[in-house]
């Protein structure tokens, strides 16, 4: 486990981790909201789920390497 978080250490920073999650953050808010207003509804889920995955291991990430 911990070479695992050697190697992620390795590759990403904090700045990496934050953008991360940004990303899946404003795909949420602005993606989201045009893809409703056009109807689409399975493509809103499927956004749905990508941002919040984006989400969550951006934080997931920036917590683990914090810690370790």
């Amino acid at each position: 486990m911990s070479k695992f978080v050697g190697i992620i250490k390795n590759i990403f920073d904090n700045f990496t981790i934050i953008m991360i999650a940004l990303v899946g953050l404003f795909t949420l808010l602005v993606d989201g909201p045009k893809l409703k207003n056009q109807g689409f509804t399975r493509e809103l889920t499927i956004v749905k789920v990508i941002s919040y995955s984006y989400i969550v291991i951006g934080i997931i990430m920036f917590i683990i390497l914090r810690i370790v």
